[in-house]
């Protein structure tokens, strides 16, 4: 077994220069899926809420007519020249 002095690596320097790189790159991927992880769960907060509001503002509507407002076909109805 050959033995190294301090100043000997046992990984060329080549080598050791492309693994930096790649933690480099590693750790600022990283960062970018912690960064586009928080942005998604704000964006769902926001549909959440929204969705709440427009559940209500139907839930309010549909109250204030007084009836259950029902989708119609359009088929079903008379022209307006009849």
């Amino acid at each position: 077994m050959k033995v190294l002095n301090k100043s000997q690596s046992p990984v060329p320097k080549r080598i050791e220069g492309r693994i930096q790189e790649l933690e480099f790159i590693v750790t600022h991927l990283q960062k970018t899926v912690e960064d586009l992880n928080s942005a998604m769960l704000l964006q769902q907060r926001t549909i959440d809420v929204l969705c709440r509001q427009l559940e209500q503002a139907k839930s309010d509507i549909r109250s204030s007519l007084g009836a259950e407002i029902t989708s119609r076909s359009l088929a079903d109805e008379k022209p307006p020249h009849y």
